[in-house]
């Protein structure tokens, strides 16, 4: 079985942040735009895969309590304790969770004609305070009177790519092919009419797998460049990627390192603002040389003496 915290190289009490900055860790040196190595891709389908569950508080807690065999390993109750779908049993028959634990409610099952079978899983089920779909069976038993289906609205989680979501996409649901719209975002949700149960609305909720590179911050996309010393102190035009290829953008003379430069209309479609496009920010970060230089030291030596300047000081 997988261990996802493994995978990531976190321990089991790993903060979300620390999952996160560990994902971006191993997502730039695995991602298939980056590293083409043989291996490199399922690698990274892998990493995915642990931060989608360890990063959802839900999937997490269910992770940690029932490992791989939840509703994301296709254990035998897929779809966990703690999710909705429909469930099959043995001989073939049938059911459907609801909602949650100490909530849920099991439809469409019927524990009569399974003897000492059905008697298990029923008090199974009333121990989990779920409820048969039809009258209790710990009393009597009675006439099932039948009902006229009712609509009912379905919610599905789907996962889509960062730049999927940037400028839309399309996935093939219930037999139904949906249009996700440019600029959603993690708890965006589509509706699509009339593809429920029964009549219903079909809902999608929107998850977004993170990218190696860039974040969001509504319709602004963020992302940080190193740059040298050197530029940072007698400025410099550096190639800087964006959604939509590289650009160069100027550096001026002095640039603090964490400083933000902004490059108007090239972030997200403004899904509140239709026709309109969020921005890019690119926060820089000093890099100094990566070997030590006798001469390189010995000229800053003697302009810091000549210089001397002290930015913790007010």
């Amino acid at each position: 079985m997988k261990d996802y915290y493994q995978i990531l190289g976190v321990a089991r009490g790993a903060s979300e942040d620390e999952i996160r900055k560990a994902y971006r860790r191993l997502a730039k040196m695995y991602h298939p735009d980056v590293n083409k190595d043989k291996g490199a891709e399922e690698k990274f389908k892998e990493i995915s895969g642990a931060y989608n569950v360890l990063s959802d508080s839900k999937k997490r807690k269910e992770y940690d309590m029932f490992g791989a065999g939840g509703s994301f390993g296709g254990g035998p109750f897929a779809g966990g304790p703690f999710g909705g779908g429909t469930r099959t049993g043995p001989g073939g028959f049938q059911w459907e969770f609801r909602s949650g634990p100490g909530g849920g409610k099991a439809e469409g099952f019927d524990f009569e004609g399974m003897g000492g079978l059905g008697n298990l899983f029923e008090e199974l089920f009333q121990m989990g305070g779920m409820r048969q779909g039809g009258s209790s069976r710990r009393g009597p038993t009675h006439a099932h009177t039948r009902e006229e289906p009712k609509a009912r609205d379905i919610e599905i989680e789907t996962e889509i790519d960062f730049l999927e979501a940037v400028y839309g996409t399309s996935r093939r649901i219930q037999s139904a092919t949906v249009k996700i719209p440019a600029g959603v975002d993690n708890g965006s949700k589509v509706r699509v009419a009339g593809k429920g149960e029964n009549g219903g609305d079909l809902y999608l909720n929107i998850r977004v797998t993170p990218h190696p590179i860039f974040w969001r911050e509504g319709a602004d996309v963020v992302c940080e460049i190193p740059i040298t010393i050197y530029e940072a102190i007698l400025g410099a035009t550096i190639p800087v990627p964006t959604l939509d290829g590289t650009t160069r953008m100027k550096v001026p003379k002095g640039t603090a390192s964490g400083q933000k430069f902004r490059l108007k209309g090239k972030g997200c479609p403004d899904l509140e603002n239709k026709g309109t496009k969020g921005d890019q920010y690119v926060i820089v970060r000093i890099v100094p040389p990566e070997k030590s230089d006798p001469e390189l030291e010995k000229l800053i030596e003697e302009w810091a003496a000549k210089h001397p300047y002290n930015p913790r000081e007010s």
